[in-house]
């Protein structure tokens, strides 16, 4: 038996223990931000023992935690060669982080609760919602199954044909030709952008079956896990939802007028880097580019060759990102949609914003401008840390790496590996912001309440 001081002081611990786990856990927002973080810095914990490490690596914990920040929220930065610095261990625990990061951890807890028969209440169902932002807690369970089953499928099939290209045409082993296709279908599937050669993928530049097949998996994991549980579901374009419209027809325009306008920077333009290419081959380096700019961190270019222009473009398209419930990030397609048909609402002197003959929610809108603004005011935040701590680097590329980050995609103007500790920890904050959503990060700290005060109304001098 306890004494009554040992009981006591249990019984302090036991309420200082619940007191942490309400203050980690009580929001959904909260707990989202809290196992992510959890999640990576035990990642960041078996990166950094020796059996994780290649013979004679001796790689400091803070760029081992940086490897699995980025690896975690599926951004594609390293400050280190993953295949000279990880051995099989080591790589096998990036490609675990890399599938939590993408699918959540809640959704691989929610399947596997859902197996072993336990039950799983509300409380669960709602964090689910809040992950992958869907209006009501109601099947959620059976869209953590789909979602799990869509990305075996997928990815198995992306593995196969990684794998046959490589043992095919590269005469790899059967063996590593597997290993390798399954790294980078996971990889690329969840858009994470980490690659096992040192140049990336700029070796596979010219590789029309690798790069349509790589481009093929960021496309589907970039539209969200609820727009191809809805195409499936309705296979038709008139009766899917108007998220899942709004995502297809983004593949189009957006990727569309990227490489439109990325071909004309880097081919047509006599100062451009793919100026010198066929057309067929400058095309080639451009799609891909386009469409791993989005979402992940692949490239089969040197990009501190490429035009300004093109350095732009690419902080554009990386702002705005994949689709909302995806394995990428930026602020999302939908939400810039919103936005610039709200501005165009305006301006035309409308009430109501339409898209594609559906009236938007005004909460909707005020959430839209509300993750453009704190998610730019965050980036420009870190811009200038980064800028005043390490003046040695050039701001574009500091920005570039910023924006790179926020988006979770992984491209750098070859940054990453100069920056100091500080910054690295600047950029692992910008990973995680981008993939939990700046709004997460601050309903985290911020308590929600409405005014029980109404003031008076007064008309003021706007623009």
């Amino acid at each position: 038996m306890f004494s009554h001081k040992r009981r006591s002081r249990l019984a302090k611990f036991g309420r200082f223990g619940e007191l942490i786990y309400h203050q980690l856990f009580d929001k959904p927002a909260r707990f989202i931000a809290t196992g992510f973080t959890l999640t990576i810095l035990l990642g960041g914990f078996l990166l950094w023992l020796p059996i994780a490490q290649q013979d004679g690596q001796d790689i400091p914990f803070i760029d081992c935690l940086f490897v699995a920040t980025s690896a975690g929220t599926v951004t594609g930065l390293s400050t280190v060669n993953i295949a000279e610095s990880f051995n099989l261990l080591g790589q096998i625990i990036m490609m675990l982080l890399i599938q939590v990061g993408g699918l959540g951890f809640m959704t691989i807890a929610l399947v596997l609760l859902s197996v072993t028969g336990r039950k799983i209440g509300i409380r669960q169902r709602i964090i689910i919602q809040e992950m992958f932002n869907l209006d009501s807690p109601g099947g959620t369970i059976r869209l953590a199954r789909n979602i799990i089953l869509t990305t075996v499928v997928v990815e198995l099939i992306g593995m196969l044909l990684i794998a046959l290209d490589l043992f095919i045409q590269y005469k790899y082993t059967f063996g590593k030709s597997l290993y390798y296709g399954l790294f980078h279908a996971v990889s690329a599937f969840n858009n994470a952008g980490f690659a096992l050669w040192g140049d990336n993928l700029v070796g596979f530049q010219q590789d029309t079956t690798f790069i349509l097949t790589i481009s093929a998996l960021l496309m589907i994991g970039g539209l969200g896990f609820t727009v191809i549980a809805d195409i499936s579901a309705k296979r038709n374009f008139k009766k899917i939802s108007l998220h899942s419209k709004l995502m297809l027809l983004s593949l189009v325009v957006i990727n569309g007028l990227g490489v439109l306008a990325m071909m004309i920077y880097e081919w047509v333009s006599h100062l451009g880097s793919l100026h010198d290419k066929s057309f067929f081959a400058a095309l080639h380096i451009v799609f891909f580019q386009v469409v791993t700019t989005r979402t992940a961190g692949f490239q089969t270019i040197d990009l501190t060759t490429m035009v300004p222009l093109s350095i732009g473009l690419m902080m554009v398209l990386m702002y705005i990102g994949a689709g909302s419930a995806s394995t990428g990030s930026g602020i999302k397609v939908t939400t810039a949609a919103v936005i610039l048909k709200n501005v165009w609402t305006y301006l035309r002197g409308q009430r109501e914003t339409v898209l594609m003959r559906r009236t938007v929610r005004p909460q909707a809108i005020q959430k839209a401008y509300a993750i453009a603004v704190f998610s730019l005011l965050f980036i420009a935040l870190v811009t200038t840390l980064l800028a005043l701590s390490q003046p040695n680097l050039s701001f574009v590329g500091l920005f570039f790496e910023t924006v790179s980050a926020f988006g979770t995609v992984g491209l750098s103007l070859n940054v990453t590996a100069e920056l100091n500790d500080f910054g690295k920890a600047l950029i692992m904050f910008m990973m995680l912001l981008g993939r939990v959503g700046s709004l997460t990060i601050l309903f985290t700290f911020a308590a929600q309440h409405d005014r029980l005060i109404r003031y008076p109304k007064e008309n003021m001098l706007i623009g």
